[in-house]
């Protein structure tokens, strides 16, 4: 290789690197880079390269050929920048004219997008709609309907007002409200849910647990109200057993906590009976009648005749006596009132054979 040679290829690379350097420096597109890289290189069959073997008047004729070119891409450059100044002042007087293609070379052409493709290309990318049937709606419904219910219930069931509840005692006369609760065995961790269901369960507990309550039954008012109706057995007297007084209920029953006879009530009914058989006969027989009347009992004493095994003295509060058998009490004592109201004195009323009276 010449050393004429050596300064031929060292000038064409220095030439590539320059436009290399203008081409980046122009913020050109790839395309329009490599249109002017190949048109400067002679790569576009218009002029072949000469081979390194070639001669040198073939290589001199090449780097002439090519220097005109690229001082006619210098020149054509020159040409650009003063249209690009003028562009840039044309743009800045309105900004609407702006231009984005440059035309550098014949053939490049840069597309541009109008609003309208703009458009029907987005409606173009639109994301694909798919329509449920409705019957697959209708059968959905139920599981989603019931599986909300659930999940309420479980949160109801979850926080403390779940077993917020209130109470309230009504028809108790010698119980008190507390008392009625413990007998019912209520707990506060109870759910409401579950006493509203088994009330009659809870009311059951009370009879079971108290021998002075007759009925119960438990209301349940929206939504954490629950209202216990009682009706306690009247008491029908009170029977001595040594220092201490117990009560004898309509039922028939005598126990529950004694009582000093300081606590007696006023115008209470002493019963001097030992059988207790005879007790809750004469404590059944009693309830049936009016309470005026039982109230009216001082003391009751049993004072059997040939004729009656049965037959009860029964001294009253107004001086009158009665005897009456234990058996028939129901039936003939309710027409005291009425015997009563005629006797002006303190009067004996005998109604173990019939009814009649004579003055004590």
């Amino acid at each position: 290789m010449t050393e004429k040679d050596s300064n031929v290829e060292e000038s064409v690379l220095e030439a590539e690197q320059a436009s290399q350097v203008e081409l980046d420096s122009e913020q050109i597109s790839p395309a329009e880079k490599e249109s002017v890289l190949a048109e400067e290189k002679g790569l576009s069959t218009d002029v072949d390269i000469p081979e390194m073997t070639a001669s040198d008047d073939e290589k001199s004729a090449f780097f002439e050929q090519w220097k005109a070119r690229h001082q006619a891409y210098l020149a054509h450059k020159d040409d650009a920048d003063i249209q690009a100044v003028d562009e840039g002042q044309t743009e800045q007087k309105n900004p609407e004219a702006k231009k984005s293609k440059r035309v550098l070379f014949q053939g490049i052409n840069r597309r541009q997008e109008s609003p309208e493709s703009k458009t029907e290309t987005e409606k173009k990318v639109q994301p694909l709609k798919v329509d449920i049937p409705s019957k697959v709606v209708w059968k959905a419904i139920p599981v989603l309907v019931t599986s909300l219910l659930l999940a309420a219930l479980a949160l109801y069931f979850i926080s403390p007002t779940s077993k917020k509840k209130q109470i309230e005692v009504v028809g108790n006369e010698r119980l008190t409200a507390e008392q009625v609760e413990n007998y019912s065995l209520i707990s506060p961790d109870d759910y409401i849910v579950t006493i509203a269901l088994h009330a009659d369960a809870y009311a059951k507990n009370i009879k079971k647990n108290s021998s002075s309550v007759e009925t119960a039954i438990i209301k349940f008012q929206f939504p954490a109200t629950f209202t216990i109706h009682i009706k306690e057995y009247a008491i029908i007297g009170y029977i001595q057993q040594q220092s201490q007084w117990y009560p004898v209920l309509s039922s028939g029953v005598v126990g529950g906590e004694p009582i000093s006879q300081d606590s007696l009530p006023e115008g209470y009914t002493t019963i001097n009976l030992s059988d207790k058989e005879l007790i809750k006969e004469l404590a059944i027989e009693l309830g049936k009648i009016d309470a005026g009347i039982r109230s009216a009992i001082q003391t009751i004493n049993l004072t059997p005749s040939k004729v009656t095994a049965d037959l009860l003295t029964l001294n009253m509060a107004d001086g009158n006596t009665v005897l009456v058998p234990l058996s028939e009490i129901s039936q003939k004592l309710p027409y005291y009132t009425k015997i009563a109201a005629e006797v002006t004195v303190p009067t004996t009323i005998d109604m173990e054979v019939g009814i009649y009276r004579y003055a004590s």
